[in-house]
């Protein structure tokens, strides 16, 4: 029997396990998804710069599959903790709105090669304003380090700037779902 991994052991793997996990494991099934927000927290200290926790939500709008990252008051307790929603108003403070698909569906890419069996996070979507542009270079690819276990994901997130300008961003983990509470739009 393989290991089951939670959060917090997953939280405390070294980059090369994280790849192989991410490697041989199976994707999401982006269906299953909808509906739900997860609790995010970026495993490298780059990652770290736009904020450690996170939350990602994933829902249906005109029959295709998106998802949307929601800021969070920063605890300063790693992976552990609370991730209390930031509020804009009375509503959360949404952003960073993508595509979910799977890597093979996607257009041929050569950062894609090695992850063909996953699922995707594809940022480069015409709904982020102008001033927040900069997501449309974010492409994520994700695992279910627990094979059929929807409650946990992986993540490995570059930044791509073109055929040949990959850049890796961070690691990072998607876990303890919740029902939506504040849709976008």
């Amino acid at each position: 029997m393989s290991k089951k991994w939670t959060y917090e052991t997953l939280a405390q793997c070294d980059k090369a396990t994280l790849e192989k996990i991410l490697l041989e494991g199976t994707p999401p099934d982006i269906e299953k998804l909808n509906g739900l927000i997860y609790c995010g927290w970026n495993h490298e200290p780059i990652g770290k710069i736009s904020g450690e926790k996170f939350k990602k939500g994933f829902y249906k709008r005109d029959g295709a599959n998106y998802g949307y990252n929601e800021t969070v008051i920063q605890d300063h307790q790693k992976y552990l903790g609370q991730w209390e929603v930031g509020l804009h108003k009375v509503r959360p403070n949404q952003l960073g709105y993508f595509r979910t698909s799977y890597v093979k569906d996607e257009p041929y890419h050569k950062l894609y090669q090695p992850y063909l069996h996953l699922a995707h996070f594809n940022y480069d979507i015409p709904f982020h304003k102008f001033t927040l542009s900069f997501f449309r270079v974010i492409r994520d690819f994700v695992v279910l380090p627990n094979e059929g276990d929807h409650d946990l994901m992986l993540c490995k997130a570059y930044l791509s700037l073109g055929e040949n300008l990959n850049i890796f961003y961070c690691y990072f983990l998607l876990g303890h779902p919740q029902e939506i509470r504040y849709l976008p739009w």
